[in-house]
């Protein structure tokens, strides 16, 4: 017969052996002072509980600190790791575990972020895979990230106008993405580090919408507030937008101007080479640069129609190039185009064709050397051929200059 149950929990009955049972040690009274301690470790515990469930506390608790990498007066790289407190024209502050670090933003040549939401590190592995459109998706919505950092919200913004360019290359509709978001990172953060690279890419979105008057414009307002000396622009940055901004005055049909530009271009490149050492990083970059302002020359008399002399430019130009690609193939170009408008379509062909052949430094040229290629083939009534080319640009060069020509081509076929 078994026992009836005991109405109080703590009268279960003992073990044989004299030691109390599981439940009856569980429920067995306790001294007031251990009482008092176990009270307090369990309230511990549970604020210990509440804390880590606080938001944003476990990725503080686990961030990643962010790498700087600078450049110092020898020309040394150099990393600093901590978090970036600032990333603005004139500094770079980096909170680090013992102090804080204050560092010319044109001495800095790369920002390495640590502590960033998963859609920033879920934007660089697509980019990483080649996946432009999701990696500039998860940009966009990193931006958007009000949790993240500031500076890290800039990144993002800057990261997905890039991205979105990228995808141009074969959907243009990416491009008035790309616009939209370079237009608001310059809105957002008018005076992050960056904003020199955002203007730089701001003119070409422009220039590949059609507008060359607006993008001529805005590189040429960072080529004088460059030139200026303004706190945070890059020589570099600024010789570029000169090139860039002569080619869009060009494509504006502002002849006059653009020839200005081009002289001015080259004259200031050849005082920046002068005091370059032979083994600077830049001098390739420059050299690169003036050998193409010295093809301005060719290009508007190419634009003014004067068609002979553009031509006997562009010939001695080729003779004298040596191993300079961009001033080789840019001649080329510019031969090609004098002769298709004088009308010899097939020795224009030739010159296309080692421009689009060979020539795999610019893209841009590479493109308007296929539109030509096309337009000398429906000279020559071969519109299959001329269709393919276009094709090719339309499909793979959609973010350059030359993408609008070839699909005005395109739709006359």
């Amino acid at each position: 017969m078994s026992r009836p149950l005991p109405a109080n929990p703590l009268d279960f009955p003992v073990a044989s052996r004299g030691t109390p049972t599981r439940m009856a040690a569980l429920f067995a009274p306790m001294s007031p002072s251990k009482l008092r301690r176990s009270v307090l470790g369990t309230s511990a515990t549970l604020l210990a509980l509440a804390l880590l469930a606080a938001p944003g506390f476990a990725q503080k608790a686990a961030a990643k600190p962010d790498h700087v990498l600078w450049r110092n007066q020898r020309g040394q790289t150099n990393t600093v790791v901590g978090m970036v407190a600032e990333n603005s024209l004139t500094n770079v502050v980096v909170d680090t575990a013992s102090s804080q670090r204050k560092l010319d933003a044109l001495a800095v040549e790369r920002v390495e972020f640590g502590d960033v939401p998963q859609s920033f590190t879920d934007a660089e592995t697509y980019l990483a895979r080649g996946d432009v459109e999701n990696a500039a998706a998860k940009f966009s919505l990193a931006a958007g990230d009000a949790g993240a950092r500031p500076v890290v919200r800039a990144q993002a913004r800057l990261s997905a106008a890039q991205a979105w360019l990228k995808r141009g290359a074969s959907d243009r509709s990416a491009l008035d993405k790309a616009k939209q978001e370079c237009e608001q990172f310059l809105s957002e953060f008018a005076t992050n580090r960056s904003v020199p690279e955002a203007r730089l890419l701001l003119g070409r979105l422009q220039r590949l919408a059609g507008d060359a008057a607006g993008a001529a414009a805005t590189y040429e307002g960072l080529y004088k507030e460059a030139a200026a000396g303004t706190a945070g622009y890059p020589a570099r940055t600024s010789y570029l937008a000169g090139l860039r901004a002569a080619e869009a005055l060009l494509a504006a049909k502002d002849v006059a101007k653009a020839r200005e530009l081009y002289l001015g271009l080259d004259a200031a490149l050849g005082g920046a080479l002068a005091n370059l050492g032979e083994g600077d990083a830049l001098r390739p970059l420059y050299t690169s640069i003036q050998s193409e302002a010295r093809l301005g020359e060719g290009y508007c008399l190419l634009a003014a129609g004067t068609l002979s002399q553009a031509k006997t430019f562009f010939q001695g130009q080729i003779s004298s190039a040596e191993k300079q690609a961009a001033r080789l193939f840019g001649a080329r170009l510019g031969l090609g185009e004098a002769l298709l408008a004088e009308g010899n379509a097939r020795a224009a062909q030739l010159e296309f064709a080692q421009v689009s052949a060979i020539d795999h430094t610019d893209q841009d040229r590479t493109a308007r050397a296929l539109v030509g290629l096309a337009e000398s083939a429906l000279a020559l009534n071969a519109k299959n051929d001329a269709k393919l080319w276009l094709e090719t640009v339309r499909t793979q060069h959609g973010d350059t200059p030359a993408a609008l020509k070839a699909q005005e081509l395109l739709q006359k076929l």
